[in-house]
């Protein structure tokens, strides 16, 4: 066995190898998932879509196959592979973050214009400022504990996830209104949180309690921040807070 392959025994417990090893086969649900969720919305309409929108896509879906093969390496003796695609992978993870802040002014606008009824209301799009700005700081901050932990694999493993509850909420939003493109059928951005959202509750606690760490940070602030964004639409149609994210987003977008 040389160093490469011995390496992980050394820095792994048997248990975290065991409890990470099909870790791989798991994480590829979420991007089928990003895929169905993002086609009636953005590859439906790829070619006329924004720069900053593919620059979000494909760095996100960069992110998600990092995510995939990151365990595999690890658990599977090529521990020396594993850090250097976690080196590009932060360079990736700041294309994630960079270009999701650039794109987040145009829910505002999408507001303004109002919205996309009756699937995508004014107030959704303004709510989402709020709501998707928390999964980025979510993601953001996971990725920074995530290098901090780099050395406890467990921990660094953990915060790892963290960036996958964290990312995936905005396709998991779209996702839940779905049936509302597919099916023709009209249904309330509200009542598709409020069954959507429980749902992915139950998958992050799920893990959580599976990997022991029920009452971790990141098992909790992902549970909290999802369960925030509920209140999406209702936040969105207050009327001083759509006023206070127009003055403040109103620099960085054309408005009608």
């Amino acid at each position: 066995m040389n160093d490469d392959q011995a390496a992980p025994r050394r820095n792994l417990t048997k248990d975290t190898l065991d409890l990470y090893a099909n870790a791989h086969k798991w994480l590829v649900i979420p991007i089928i998932i990003i895929l169905v969720a993002f086609t009636p919305l953005y590859f439906a309409t790829f070619t006329s879509e924004p720069w900053g929108y593919h620059m979000h896509a494909m760095s996100a879906i960069a992110w998600y196959l990092l995510m995939i093969t990151q365990p595999y390496l690890a658990t599977h003796g090529r521990l020396k592979d594993h850090r250097k695609w976690g080196m590009i992978g932060m360079l990736i993870a700041g294309a994630v973050v960079a270009s999701a802040l650039t794109i987040t002014p145009t829910n505002v606008y999408f507001g303004q214009i109002g919205g996309f009824p009756p699937v995508f209301p004014a107030a959704f799009f303004y709510g989402l400022v709020f709501t998707e700005t928390l999964a980025i700081i979510g993601f953001a901050v996971s990725v920074v504990m995530a290098i901090i932990k780099s050395r406890v694999p467990d921990e660094h493993a953990t915060w790892m996830l963290g960036t996958v509850f964290f990312g995936f909420m905005p396709a998991w939003l779209r996702l839940s209104m779905f049936p509302a493109f597919a099916f023709d059928i009209e249904i309330s951005t509200t009542s598709a949180l409020m069954v959507s959202i429980p749902i992915f509750v139950a998958v992050i606690l799920t893990v959580g309690y599976k990997l022991g760490k029920l009452m971790h940070p990141m098992i909790l602030a992902s549970t909290a921040v999802t369960i925030l964004m509920i209140s999406t639409s209702y936040l969105g149609g207050l009327g001083w807070y759509q006023e206070f994210v127009t003055d403040l987003m109103k620099p960085m977008v054309p408005w009608p």
